[in-house]
């Protein structure tokens, strides 16, 4: 025969509430890890989605390279055209450029001159000149400038250079890249 099961019927105040409080404590733990994990992956998804859109300026300046460099080809017959003023993109400082070691070659690069980007008299638009279509995508168009510049070779004669430095944005504006290449014609 079974005895029967005593209950426990311990006085009232001799329970304190040690599961509730331990229940309470569990909670505030797995509250503050979801917190964290959505923290962390709204910050992964921020950098993940500011990456890409490096990644599409940099392509969209890289297209714009390939179409100065088009242009060059095509249509530039040693520097004329090229003046100080950079009219029409096209940028003459002297017969070493901006790399002389002269005040007029020390004096600030061209491509850092405040606003040059933004004036579209002194910097030629993507596929402006060569037909080439727009690139989606992108904020705006990159826009470039050519440099032109002379450089004499000991006992081989003169050669004609030309530096394109490119300023792309991505789809928002304060992603920008600016690439910038040494061209010989």
């Amino acid at each position: 025969m079974k005895a029967p099961m005593k209950q426990f019927r311990g006085n009232r105040k001799q329970q304190s509430g040690m599961s509730l409080i331990a229940s309470l404590t569990f909670l505030g733990v797995l509250t503050a890890l979801g917190y964290s994990s959505i923290t962390t992956a709204f910050m992964q998804e921020r950098m993940s989605g500011a990456w890409q859109d490096r990644k599409q300026a940099s392509q969209a300046a890289e297209m714009a390279l390939r179409d100065a460099e088009a242009y060059i080809a095509a249509s530039l017959n040693g520097l004329t055209g090229f003046n100080r003023a950079c009219t029409n993109g096209l940028c003459y400082n002297g017969p070493q450029g901006y790399a002389a070691n002269t005040p007029e070659g020390m004096a600030s690069t061209v491509w850092n001159t405040s606003g040059i980007f933004e004036n579209a008299d002194k910097t030629i638009d993507y596929g402006e000149l060569t037909g080439a279509t727009s690139i989606n995508g992108v904020l705006q168009q990159p826009r470039y400038l050519i440099e032109g510049f002379r450089k004499q070779h000991a006992g081989q004669g003169e050669s004609i250079y030309y530096r394109i430095t490119v300023r792309a944005v991505g789809s928002h504006p304060g992603t920008m890249v600016t690439l910038q290449e040494i061209y010989r014609a």
